[in-house]
């Protein structure tokens, strides 16, 4: 089945303004690590992220980003970055894809385009929550089991 939207080439089209914006929410936002990094660097971070968005929703599927969460967890944690700081980060990218949505994409397909961009973020961020929880404990941590959340709801499972 073909998706209603490609979400991934209309967010390529809007690459560049989604960048300009995002980068500067993150340099307004008083993330030490990120204000420390410079704007280059938070310019090449949300730009990989938001090329791992991109090849998720691409792909249709959500290997990409997981493995990137993972990495990023990797990263940012061994560098002394908060998860409050990271998921702020993440937050800003994702605002700025939630805005062009809203404003420049069809009214018949933003649902289906917000629906994708959110649930490719959503994972990242779970992926990358689960990752620092489980840093500081001995037990891991896992993600929450939408399958079972929706069990037995009109949506059925997911």
């Amino acid at each position: 089945m073909e998706p209603p939207f490609d979400v991934a080439a209309f967010l390529t089209s809007h690459r560049t303004s989604v960048l300009d914006r995002a980068s500067a929410e993150v340099a307004s936002r008083g993330l030490p690590h990120y204000d420390a990094a410079g704007r280059d660097e938070i310019d090449s971070r949300l730009a990989a992220l938001l090329d791992t968005v991109v090849r998720a929703a691409g792909e249709r599927h959500l290997e990409p980003a997981l493995l990137y969460a993972d990495d990023l967890a990797g990263a940012r944690r061994g560098s002394g970055h908060s998860l409050n700081e990271v998921q702020r980060a993440i937050n800003a990218l994702e605002e700025q894809l939630w805005h062009v949505v809203l404003v420049d994409a069809p009214a018949e397909v933003q649902g289906y385009a917000l629906g994708v961009v959110s649930t490719i973020l959503g994972a990242i961020k779970d992926r990358l929550g689960c990752a620092y929880v489980s840093s500081g404990t001995s037990t891991p941590t896992h993600t929450l089991r939408l399958d079972e959340l929706f069990r037995g709801t009109a949506a059925g499972p997911v």
